[in-house]
């Protein structure tokens, strides 16, 4: 009798392991993971067995790792509250969204990369969507080899954290953004929120025919708040303003803008207001826009003197004294 009992506590024991072990390897996560556009989000997103979508596979991913696109596929929006890069550069990989936010990042610390993606809104319905990425909270975002368009409801990138943050733009295309009534809204819009401190680099940025503003940089959210870009290389055209920069006193925000072109802006290609509004401007063209510089209140717009500024309805001049190169 005690060696039947004995037997089935073994056999009890032996069966609890393996079931324990099972679920174990069942909710294992993956370095790196990846989607199709025949996938199934039952599946557990490996090379051969793929997901469908970004959401599918963002819980089968361990933190810090990579999500790959195997084939073409409109793959859905996601919320990212976790280290992650979603890299999809060798196929067409599409978030499409009407009515609310195409990727939303929003954890502590969390350190996200995104690049190969084409993020349509729907900006000629009448559900177009938010934002195309919005982020919250976060260390940095880098966003690569990317297109986004039609978010009529908002921006295309808005970064708004509520801790210090970085933001990297990298040959991105941001157009057909803003809504019509706001004034603010359009392209990339870096507005920290109260008593955070920004960094934004944007390189071989083309952000056309969005509506309001192309680039805002705003600190208005209260002392503080800081928000430092640095642009080269890029392109700011048919938007309602090429770029804004806005503050408040004690909340220094500022543009160094190198090698890039502002042209055909429906109201100024660069907007400078506020007593910690600091743009400084070096080997770029402002042409065709209707009003080359505003400068407002407290804004400061600074040449290195080897820019092109002509042919705009106001040749508009740099503030003084030109900074000397060095």
């Amino acid at each position: 009798m005690i060696h039947v009992m004995k037997r089935a506590v073994l056999i009890a024991v032996a069966t609890f392991t393996a079931t324990m072990l099972y679920s174990v390897q069942a909710s294992a996560q993956a370095t790196r993971t990846w989607i199709s556009g025949v996938g199934d989000d039952a599946n557990p997103c490996s090379r051969t067995a793929p997901c469908k979508t970004f959401q599918g596979a963002l819980p089968k991913t361990a933190g810090g790792g990579e999500i790959n696109c195997l084939d073409p596929g409109g793959f859905g929006g996601v919320t990212i509250t976790k280290s992650i890069s979603i890299i999809c550069d060798n196929t067409e990989a599409g978030i499409l969204v009407a009515a609310t936010n195409a990727i939303i990042i929003n954890g502590s610390g969390v350190v996200v990369q995104i690049s190969g993606l084409d993020i349509e809104g729907l900006g000629q319905t009448g559900v177009a969507g938010v934002n195309g990425i919005y982020f919250l909270n976060g260390a940095s975002l880098t966003v690569r080899n990317t297109k986004i368009r039609g978010f009529r409801n908002g921006n295309g990138i808005t970064f708004t954290p509520s801790a210090n943050a970085a933001l990297v733009v990298d040959n991105v295309v941001i157009s057909e953004s803003g809504i019509a009534s706001d004034g603010t809204t359009g392209g990339i819009q870096v507005t920290p929120q109260a008593g955070i401190a920004v960094q934004a680099t944007l390189t071989n940025v083309k952000i056309v025919d969005n509506l309001n503003v192309g680039l805002r940089i705003d600190t208005q959210a209260g002392a503080g708040t800081m928000a430092a870009v640095t642009v080269k290389n890029s392109q700011f055209s048919n938007d309602g303003s090429g770029i804004a920069v806005r503050s408040i006193a004690g909340a220094p925000a500022t543009l160094m803008l190198t090698d890039s072109v502002v042209s055909g802006n429906g109201t100024t290609g660069i907007f400078s207001k506020g007593a910690a509004s600091v743009a400084c401007v070096g080997n770029s063209t402002i042409t065709g826009n209707n009003a080359a510089l505003t400068i407002g209140s407290g804004g400061s717009i600074f040449t290195y003197g080897d820019n092109r500024l002509d042919g705009n309805t106001a040749d508009t001049a740099f503030t003084l004294p030109v900074i000397a190169k060095h």
